[in-house]
């Protein structure tokens, strides 16, 4: 009992119904083509990429639903596969009351009309509010729920104007609408938003992206991928399709592939980020889409180079040979190509994440570069951050909050790797995440620790550098200081004391006699070589540090100078940069 009320139980039931009305219906159209309209045999290609594609539907929702029994997603995919059944049943008795066994059925006109338009709803309920809700079953924040009203009152509308607004029917050309009135043209109007409505679904993941961190943001990125890859599918399919290109009997694989395979793809990724993120590496799947995508691209390059070149050369019974040629080629340059392409690949996204030597070479280069001790650490963290393609890396010393020295912006979280050098923590180095909440790998923390150790080692150097200039600054302050002192005491000491004397042997001269025997004359030149002693000592104290340098600093200092070596004559522009001269 309990296992009939399970929804997951349902989803597996509808599922298997739904495909396998899905195969009868193209089973009977594939044996029967031949008393069929073109028309309906050429949808052909659509009923099987339908039957194939429900159990991309159908077993995700099952899954969905038994892992979270209320999400609204599984229960959207639910029924969106319960939608194929009614739709298959309607074809099928299209088919035999009208065409195989006319008058055999009763109500084809109703099951016509109904087959009409009943895919619209199912398909656009998928592509736009799976996205819509994805990846919690709920819109991205309380301002969408009005957006979610309309999408839903939209839908309601624009299905009842395409299903009551007579067109042109595309299978069932010639079968009677049961039911058309011209009174639904507004309503079918509304169809004209399609595109709106599903871009309003999509942009709601793009919103979601913005905001989102940790588990959340590796979902987003399932989404994301699988959306990339069905709209390179979708523009393929359109652009070939818009230029008259021709697929031959491949017409219909390519139909399946590029039409039902990317929207497939988009709901098994679904189920992964709801279910089963943590299981995946969303950036390894990531890499070799990238590299299996271009490396198909570029097969198909070659085949055709190929085949022009030994074609235009080989004569036309050679066909086989030029067909074996041209697989030979691209088998032997298969493998040398995927090993480039992943070489390329993993540089692009990573860096030099898979080349450690290489990392650790860039940042040894950007040391040596450099010149000047203070463009030393800018340059270690701009070397980090390019060898592996980070958005911010800065280097925090120990006991401080402030970096040193950081490249780029942050942005996002930044994760921090300890700078040890000779067993002692030295500060950290701090790199930013290269997308909001995804983590390192696993290869990037191996890099970026050893990446560590360099830094750490260039950090110390830095600090003793450091050191030895404060050191240096530290003997220079305290010589000057000394110098002050030794001027101050010259000065203020025995300058004073010998002016003193000078002054005293001039008042002693002045009060000599007139007939003092030659006194007056000693007195003289006693007194003289005072001043001159005076003048030594000033020139001494002068020496040691110019006065002016303390009144007027080394600019006003410099000036004064100029002025007393060619007065009135000099005109002296002086410019400084960085910090207060002395």
């Amino acid at each position: 009992m309990n296992v009939l009320r399970s929804p997951s139980t349902w989803a597996w039931v509808v599922c298997a119904i739904a495909f396998a009305s899905g195969v009868a219906l193209a089973v009977l159209v594939l044996l029967e083509r031949d008393d069929l309209p073109d028309a309906i045999v050429a949808q052909l290609p659509f009923y099987v990429g339908g039957a194939v594609f429900v159990p991309f539907i159908g077993v995700p929702a099952a899954i969905i639903l038994r892992r979270l029994p209320r999400h609204p997603i599984g229960w959207i995919m639910m029924v969106a596969v319960g939608g194929i059944i009614p739709d298959t049943a309607a074809r099928l008795i299209v088919i035999e009351g009208w065409y195989l066994a006319p008058g055999s059925l009763p109500g084809v006109e109703v099951a016509a009309w109904f087959a009409e338009w009943n895919w619209f709803p199912a398909m656009i309920a998928l592509l736009t509010f799976v996205p819509l809700l994805f990846p919690d079953g709920r819109p991205p924040s309380r301002r969408w729920r009005p957006v979610v009203i309309v999408l839903i009152a939209w839908l309601v509308l624009a299905t009842v104007g395409y299903a009551v607004y007579p067109s042109e029917p595309v299978d069932f050309v010639d079968v009677p609408r049961a039911i058309a009135s011209d009174a639904a043209f507004p309503l079918a109007v509304l169809m004209v938003l399609t595109p709106a409505a599903i871009g309003t679904g999509w942009a709601a993941v793009l919103v979601r992206r913005r905001r989102a961190r940790g588990d959340e943001r590796e979902q987003l990125r399932w989404m994301l991928w699988a959306a990339a890859i069905a709209a390179v599918g979708w523009a393929v399919l359109f652009a070939t399709g818009a230029a008259g290109v021709g697929w031959g009997d491949w017409s219909p694989v390519v139909a399946i592939l590029l039409g039902w395979g990317p929207l497939a793809l988009v709901f098994l990724a679904v189920t992964i980020a709801i279910v089963k993120y943590r299981l995946y590496d969303i950036d390894l799947v990531i890499n070799r889409t990238l590299v299996y995508g271009a490396l198909t691209i570029t097969a198909l390059a070659v085949y055709g180079a190929v085949v022009l070149a030994v074609g235009s050369i080989a004569p036309a019974s050679a066909d086989w040979r030029v067909s074996v040629l041209v697989v030979l080629v691209v088998a032997i340059a298969a493998y040398p190509l995927r090993e480039w392409l992943q070489r390329i690949v993993n540089r692009l996204m990573y860096g030099d994440r898979d080349n450690p030597a290489r990392a650790m070479s860039r940042l040894a280069r950007q040391v040596a570069d450099t010149a000047l001790a203070e463009d030393l650490m800018p340059a270690v963290t701009a070397g980090v951050g390019e060898a592996l393609r980070v958005p911010y890396v800065a280097v925090v010393p120990a006991g401080s909050a402030r970096p040193i020295a950081a490249y780029g912006t942050r942005t996002s979280e930044a994760q921090a790797f300890p700078l040890v050098h000779q067993g002692e923590a030295i500060g950290t180095l701090e790199v930013g995440l290269r997308a909001r909440g995804e983590a390192f790998s696993a290869a990037d923390r191996r890099v970026l620790e050893d990446l560590a150790r360099q830094v750490a080692g260039t950090v110390r150097a830095v600090q003793l550098a450091e050191d030895l200039q404060a050191s240096r600054e530290q003997l220079v302050l305290a010589r000057e200081e000394e110098r002050r002192r030794l001027r101050r005491d010259i000065h203020d000491g025995i300058g004073s004391a010998l002016a003193a004397l000078a002054l005293q042997a001039g008042n002693l001269r002045r009060s000599l006699p007139p007939d003092s025997n030659g006194a007056e004359e000693r007195v003289t030149r006693l007194e003289g070589g005072i001043r001159d002693a005076v003048l030594d000592i000033r020139r001494i104290v002068d020496d040691l540090r110019p006065p002016a340098l303390d009144d007027l600093g080394l600019a006003g200092a410099i000036h004064e100078r100029a002025d007393s070596l060619l007065p009135g004559r000099t005109t002296l522009d002086l410019r400084t940069r960085g910090a207060v001269l002395p």
